[in-house]
């Protein structure tokens, strides 16, 4: 099944945010790939201010860096995959939603089809 991952990952320091972000999701990818699993796009959506103050671990967060992942793999799985992010404290939140692709067997990630879909002037 093809799933997607859109999740934020915390700053700690923010001149090195991309870093810490890379190291995350070679964590998670790796973890998909040791379960047989097959990654087809990692999104960078980069850092940005959060809508609203997270607090996790007794930590206030402002910022977060936001990536998302379209990957294929069985329910288990993601399952468990979304409890390990959930439990990680470098991650804000997480969540992992599915993708039908029945008609379609090439579909990018939802990001990368609303970016297309927009009219452009």
């Amino acid at each position: 099944m093809f799933y997607e991952l859109m999740a934020i990952a915390r700053i700690s320091d923010p001149l090195k945010s991309n870093k810490e972000a890379v190291k995350i999701v070679s964590t998670v990818g790796k973890l998909i790939l040791a379960n047989r699993g097959i990654i087809r796009s990692i999104t960078n959506m980069g850092a940005k201010n959060l809508p609203k103050i997270l607090k996790k671990e007794q930590e206030k967060h402002f910022q977060g860096h936001y990536f998302m992942m379209g990957f294929d793999c069985s329910t288990k799985v993601q399952q468990e995959l979304l409890r390990t992010l959930l439990r990680d404290p470098r991650i804000l939140r997480a969540n992992i939603m599915r993708n039908k692709t029945e008609k379609n067997l090439n579909t990018g990630v939802s990001f990368e089809r609303a970016y297309k879909s927009t009219p452009r002037e």
